[in-house]
């Protein structure tokens, strides 16, 4: 009997042991996995693969998804943001002979993650330390300004844009300085103006944003390479929109400083400028369907790209699929709330052995919150959920920072998320989630995001992961727990299409 009781004792622990075994190997297999995935989205949206994807010269003709452009006469490329580097050095390589010359600004630290070509024909400034604009940025801009305005009609222009393009490309209407500009919009913002009265305010103010790029340049003609770091790909947005005609009224900007009350308190030298109710030269660029007749533009790159790569690398790794949205918006908190209750509902799915009746009736009520992809509701209720899934999100929600902590908005995501997973006690599921930023860097850390996981809070041991989410200061948390190795580590990465987000689900061992 007492040998019997000693077998199966030996027995039920090794059982236990076993499944010890088997949870710990998928919280790291997942853990490895999440982050294969993530480098295969940013993978996808680098800029020169994207370049070499979209461009094609053959002698003296440039190809750009079916339409051709003669290259007999002059060539000049300029461009500015965070990814454009890595788009002129490719587009330098395949022009060749055919490239004239280049200005193109950079952030500054660009060079220390690459290396300066030799015998380049392109000029590269670098400016605009910590996104903000500089003298740097001014002077490159001049020199953007200058390229343009010598051009002709026979000539062809290359434009470079990405993220972070509006800081690199400052350009006061005379008499205003950089300084008073910088004032502007900073008093602006902390009154509480939106992006959209932001951006057109510094329309107004500026030469080349608002369509001045491509009007200083006109009659030459233009082609305008976008990678994209806003939902929806709004080109007036994106960089202040330097190659799309200003379609907002002339007093639009006076009237948005009177919102604000500081239109009593602005510079002569502004004050002048805003009040004009004339257009730059405008009338001599005609427009047709909203763009400029002289510019053709190609999105070649953004966050639809990063999440399909997502998608297929998922169902390579063997996990069912799906994009539920690409235009995730909204403050963290909020959003982190939405994730774990889709997750309930997904892991009610796999307890209650494949009844989706809820399920169903649950996702038309949360497509409507995060404008979810198109059929997506069918695609996830058609899926097998007595094997792994991953579900794949994409977009910028925001933080309301109110502590004095390190992290970023990604960070702040995935221990949010935990916790609200926590809260909601899910059974029969194994989750993992994790949100990062395409660009590698996740606010002022070394960090691109986190790996969070359903039953984190076992392993918190004497951490209250509340502190740290209060004080925003989810990097605190992430290098304390689990020796800092749920942090996401990979650098800049040159390019920036927002952020991903990813969501295995799995039964429970």
């Amino acid at each position: 009997m007492l040998l019997r009781t000693l077998s199966s004792t030996c027995s039920s622990s090794n059982t236990l042991f076993s499944n010890i075994v088997k949870v710990f190997n998928r919280v790291m297999s997942n853990d490895a996995v999440l982050r294969d995935i993530f480098i295969k989205s940013v993978q996808s949206v680098q800029p020169e693969y994207l370049i070499q994807n979209e461009v094609n010269v053959h002698q003296r003709t440039l190809t750009v998804r079916g339409e051709s452009y003669n290259l007999k006469r002059a060539c000049y490329v300029v461009g500015f943001g965070k990814a454009v580097y890595g788009m002129a050095s490719e587009l330098e390589r395949i022009l060749g002979s055919n490239l004239q010359r280049g200005v193109v600004n950079v952030p500054v630290g660009i060079f220390e993650k690459y290396e300066r070509a030799i015998g380049s024909k392109i000029e590269y400034v670098e400016g605009a330390k910590n996104n903000l604009p500089d003298e740097m940025a001014l002077k490159g801009a001049e020199m953007i300004k200058e390229l343009a305005e010598k051009l002709n009609e026979d000539d062809l222009l290359i434009v470079l844009v990405s993220g972070g393009g509006s800081a690199l490309l400052p350009l006061p209407v005379p008499p205003i300085t950089l300084k008073q500009k910088q004032n502007l919009v900073k008093d602006l913002a902390k009154r509480g103006a939106d992006i959209n009265e932001l951006n057109c305010v510094r329309k107004k103010i500026s030469i080349v944003k608002g369509g001045g790029l491509a009007e200083l340049a006109y009659p030459c003609r233009i082609i305008c390479f976008v990678l994209s770091d806003i939902i929806g790909d709004p080109l007036d947005f994106i960089a202040s929109g330097p190659t799309m005609p200003n379609t907002d009224p002339s007093e639009m900007a006076a009237t948005i400083l009177k919102k604000y009350r500081l239109d009593g308190e602005i510079p002569t030298s502004i004050k002048s400028v805003i009040e004009t109710t004339e257009k730059r030269d405008e009338k001599r660029c005609p427009v047709t369907n909203g763009e400029y007749e002289h510019v053709k533009t190609y999105v070649i790159g953004n966050n639809k790209i990063a999440a399909e790569a997502a998608k297929h690398e998922a169902i390579n790794k063997g996990f069912q699929s799906a994009i539920i949205s690409t235009q995730i918006e909204g403050d963290v908190g909020q959003i982190s709330k939405i994730y774990a209750e889709f997750a309930r509902n997904i892991a009610s799915v796999i307890s209650d052995l494949g009844n989706k009746d809820n399920l169903q009736v649950f996702l038309r009520t949360f497509s409507k919150g995060l404008r979810a992809e198109e059929g997506f509701i069918q695609e996830v209720l058609d899926m097998d959920y007595t094997k792994g899934v991953c579900f794949v999100f994409a977009g910028e929600p925001t933080v309301v920072v109110k502590g004095t902590g390190k992290g970023g908005r990604n960070q702040q995501l995935a221990l949010a998320f935990s916790m609200e997973v926590n809260k909601l006690d899910i059974k029969g599921a194994d989750i993992s989630f994790l949100s990062c930023g395409t660009d590698g860097i996740d606010g002022p850390t070394d960090a691109a995001g986190a790996i969070a996981i359903s039953d984190f809070m076992k392993h918190t041991q004497n951490i209250n992961p509340e502190l740290y989410l209060e004080n925003n200061d989810a990097y605190g948390f992430y290098e304390t727990y689990n020796g800092g190795q749920n942090l996401v580590k990979i650098g800049h990465t040159g390019t920036n299409v927002m952020d991903i987000h990813l969501m295995i689900i799995e039964p429970k061992i």
